[in-house]
């Protein structure tokens, strides 16, 4: 039986029409969208034929290569895979990806639809700033922008230790953004461990740059395993796509 693609989650957001913003499930054959965890290429490769498709319209997409940093590009053209994780466009018809399974996708774009954004926010690069980085990188002010956050890993599985919450707490620009930070990290079971919220911090980003509509945060990978890869529920994974383009 031929691969199918599965189901996409669109963003319940109030973008325009000339924005397209949708993530992949793994479906039960798992739909898996990259290239770098032990997967056959020519199935991969297929599945990004049939997510193409399912656009409805012609994209051109740009992939990355995930480091797990703070550096954003702004793509004009499509191109090979490159080292990154954000992309900006301003560019009608390319399709900005990153790949997740855990990490949490966090979808931009102005107002006016001119101009989109696509961020992989783990902990190491929301703690190194890729969300405030992104966000520099794109001409429109925050009061103009909407965010969407993707499925990610939430509170409720993302177990954690003292060295992350101190890495945090650690590049807090005073003492409030010091506190704020500190309540996103909870006593877990284990002792000396945190659960993490990712989403809030991410959220309080956002908002610290002047978005005022900010949704979504609240689907967690690990929660749902026939939905969601997830890298911490099952170790070696395949990924998600998170895709974002302005319509041609």
């Amino acid at each position: 039986m031929p691969i199918q693609a599965p189901e996409l989650i669109r963003p319940d957001w109030p973008a325009p029409a000339s924005v397209f913003a949708a993530v992949t499930t793994r479906g039960r054959a798992g739909f898996n969208l990259a290239t770098h965890v032990g997967d056959d290429p020519e199935r991969v490769r297929g599945n990004r034929r049939r997510l193409a498709k399912r656009l409805g319209f012609h994209a051109d997409f740009q992939w990355l290569r995930q480091v797990h940093g703070a550096r954003p590009v702004v793509v004009q053209r499509v191109g090979k895979a490159l080292e990154a994780d954000a992309l900006v466009s301003r560019t009608p018809g390319i399709a900005c990806c990153v790949l997740s399974a855990d990490c949490l996708p966090v979808f931009v774009c102005s107002r006016a639809g001119d101009e989109v954004a696509v961020i992989h926010a783990g902990w190491r690069g929301l703690c190194a700033g890729i969300v405030e980085n992104t966000l520099a990188a794109m001409k429109t002010p925050g009061e103009e922008l909407l965010a969407w956050l993707g499925p990610g890993i939430l509170a409720c599985h993302y177990e954690v230790g003292e060295e992350l919450r101190e890495a945090f707490l650690a590049g807090a620009g005073d003492e409030e953004q010091r506190q704020a930070l500190a309540t996103a990290f909870h006593p877990a079971a284990t002792r000396g461990k945190y659960l993490a919220d990712l989403a809030r911090i991410a959220i309080d980003k956002l908002r610290a740059a002047g978005l005022a509509s900010v949704s979504g945060g609240s689907v967690c990978t690990y929660c749902q395993p026939g939905r969601f890869f997830s890298h911490r529920r099952g170790g070696v994974a395949g990924r998600m796509a998170n895709v974002i383009c302005i319509r041609p």
